[in-house]
């Protein structure tokens, strides 16, 4: 099983094109430093591949990835890229839908509450062009898929909120408990990795389901619950975006420190948090907590 992080940053990527803090002018002048918004890609064969959610940022991430590019032997139009699946309705998750929409049938899983939200938007309706375009698999908590070969994909719930986006008319026949999910993937060979991106709470139900996992990818948007609303008063809080920040006693680092054999790696890293400042206080209680930072462009091969 591969697992490929072709983008590890929160929504706005590093640099943000508005931002000035002290990481997004370190990326501008070192431009190997920048790391662009979320995304996953997991294959069990190296052959066929499964999106994790689709980032603003996809094109330029499949371009810079050779194993993900069109074939010249199947002939003019075809992929490697087997679907999607979608593991919240927040933007920086599905606006990368909109570039699939060049008549390639495209594969959603997603939960029927997310599904529900996209198809909602006229946007979408896009990748819906000429019959069989968009074909749709509903995910349901505990319930394992092979979307790809040698790989089967466990959805787990996490606690959830409506995305502000989504319309008030629709907002009442959703299901919260659809709008986050958590991913465990396990290989033919009995590997499993667990990819929670935005995670919410770590409840005792959720750390069985991770205890075992070989490696854990996990949401490291924020050191503080604080941090957003230090540096532009009036931003919602870590918690209040849902997720859990990395440090305190209570945060993520802390409460980790227990899974000794899972090799623990934090994504979806928001531009403001120090732990990508080198050298930061807080860069070196997660490397000495012998946890990683990730990286575009990092595999893991279990």
């Amino acid at each position: 099983m591969r697992l490929h992080l072709l983008g590890t940053a929160a929504g706005g990527g590093l640099p943000q094109w508005n931002c000035c803090c002290p990481n997004c002018q370190t990326a501008r002048s070192n431009p190997l430093l920048a790391r662009s918004q979320s995304q996953l890609a997991v294959s069990g064969d190296g052959l066929d591949w499964l999106l994790i959610n689709a980032s603003p940022d996809l094109r330029d991430q499949l371009l810079r990835t050779p194993t993900l590019h069109p074939r010249v032997a199947p002939g003019v139009r075809n992929t490697p890229i087997a679907g999607v699946m979608v593991t919240s309705a927040d933007l920086d998750h599905i606006l990368g839908l909109l570039l699939m929409r060049e008549f390639t049938p495209v594969s959603i899983y997603a939960t029927e509450s997310v599904l529900r939200v996209i198809e909602s938007n006229a946007f979408f309706s896009m990748l819906r062009r000429m019959p069989g375009q968009q074909r749709t698999c509903v995910l349901k908590h505990g319930s394992p898929v092979a979307p790809v070969a040698q790989v089967t994909i466990t959805p787990i719930e996490l606690p959830g909120s409506l995305p502000m986006h989504v319309p008030q008319a629709l907002r009442g026949s959703l299901d919260t408990r659809e709008m986050t999910l958590g991913l465990i993937f396990e290989s033919a060979q009995g590997k499993r990795a667990a990819y929670l991106p935005a995670l919410p709470a770590l409840t005792p139900e959720l750390l069985e389901h991770i205890a075992g996992c070989d490696v854990l990818l996990v949401d490291g948007t924020l050191w503080s619950d604080d941090e957003l609303q230090r540096l532009h008063p009036g931003t919602p809080s870590a918690s209040q975006m849902g997720h859990l920040p990395v440090g305190g006693d209570t945060g993520s680092l802390a409460l980790l420190r227990h899974l000794p054999h899972t090799r623990v790696i934090y994504t979806h890293i928001n531009n403001s948090n120090p732990i990508l400042m080198e050298g930061s206080p807080q860069q070196r209680a997660v490397l000495d907590a012998g946890f990683e930072i990730a990286f575009d462009g990092l595999e893991i091969v279990l």
